[in-house]
C-alpha cells in the first residue's frame, strides 16, 4: 500500500511538466482508468510479444537497427526498463542526443547498417520513414511524404557490430526496423564467415501479412536458411529463433 501511495505521489508530480499532459489525457480517454491495462512503446505491439516471449529475463540483450528514438516506435523500451541493454543503431543523428540521455546503459551508434561504407540516406519530415532504400523513397514521395533532407552517412556491418561489442555476451535479440534495406541489413551478418557464437538468438523482422506472404519474402527466406524457424508471424514483424 505504502508503495502504491508513493508511485501516486511520483505521477501527481510528474504532471508538473505539462509535456506529460498529452501521454496522460490519451490513458484517461481509452481506459478511463477503471482497469490495470498494458502500455506498447511499438508501432504493432511487438514489445508486447516480446515481453511474453523473454518473461522472467531480466539482464538480456540487443542489437536495434533503425531505433529511431527510445521511446516512440520503440520495441526494446520495455526490454531496458526490464534491465536489458545494448546497442541502437540510427543513421538519423538529430535522434541520437536522445539515445545518450534516454540510455545509458546503451552503446549507441550513428550508422545505416549494411555492407557498404556509406549510404545516401533521405531524411523524411516523418522521421520514421526516413531511408537509403530508393524504392521506399519513391513510394513514400507518391504518398505525398516530404523530404527534409538528404545526407550522406557512414555505414556499418552487423558481423563489425556483434565482433565488437558481443565477445563476453550473446545478443539475445536483433532487431531490424530498415525501411526496405533488410536484406541489405541481414546479408551484413556474413554468416558463411562470422562465428556461430555470434549468431543472434532471436530476429524480429519488418514485415506485412498475410502469413504466406511473410514467409516467402527474401529475408525470412534467408534467415529460414541460416537455420532461424518462424515463431511469431505479428502485424508488422515475424520474429524468428534460432535453432538449436
Amino acid at each position: 500500500m505504502i508503495e502504491k501511495f508513493i508511485d501516486l505521489l511520483r505521477g501527481i508530480i510528474s504532471l508538473t511538466n505539462p509535456k506529460r499532459w498529452g501521454p496522460f489525457i490519451e490513458a484517461f480517454r481509452i481506459t478511463n482508468f477503471d482497469h490495470a491495462f498494458s502500455i506498447s512503446w511499438s508501432q504493432g505491439g511487438e514489445d508486447l510479444a516480446l515481453l511474453q516471449v523473454f518473461n522472467g529475463i531480466t539482464n538480456g540483450s540487443y542489437i536495434d537497427v533503425g531505433a529511431h528514438i527510445p521511446s516512440r516506435f520503440s520495441v526494446t523500451r520495455h526490454l531496458y526498463q526490464r534491465g536489458w541493454s545494448g546497442v541502437n543503431i540510427e543513421a538519423n543523428e538529430d535522434l541520437m542526443q536522445a539515445f545518450k540521455v534516454k540510455r545509458p546503459r546503451d552503446i549507441n551508434i550513428c550508422s545505416a547498417v549494411g555492407t557498404k561504407t556509406s549510404y545516401s540516406f533521405s531524411v523524411f519530415e516523418e522521421a520514421a520513414l526516413s531511408t537509403i532504400d530508393q524504392k521506399w523513397e519513391a513510394r513514400y514521395l507518391v504518398e505525398n511524404q516530404k523530404i527534409r533532407s538528404r545526407r550522406i552517412v557512414p555505414g556499418i556491418s552487423l558481423r563489425r557490430v556483434l565482433e565488437t561489442y558481443f565477445t563476453e555476451r550473446k545478443c539475445n535479440l536483433l532487431n531490424i526496423d530498415a525501411e526496405g534495406s533488410d536484406n541489405d541489413v541481414i546479408e551484413s551478418i556474413e554468416f558463411g564467415n562470422i562465428n556461430e557464437k555470434y549468431h543472434p538468438e532471436w530476429i524480429l523482422i519488418e514485415t506485412n501479412p498475410p502469413v504466406n506472404n511473410v514467409l516467402n519474402t527474401q529475408g525470412i527466406q534467408k534467415l529460414i536458411n541460416e537455420k532461424y524457424e518462424p515463431y511469431l508471424v505479428l502485424t508488422m514483424s515475424t520474429l524468428l529463433r534460432k535453432k538449436l
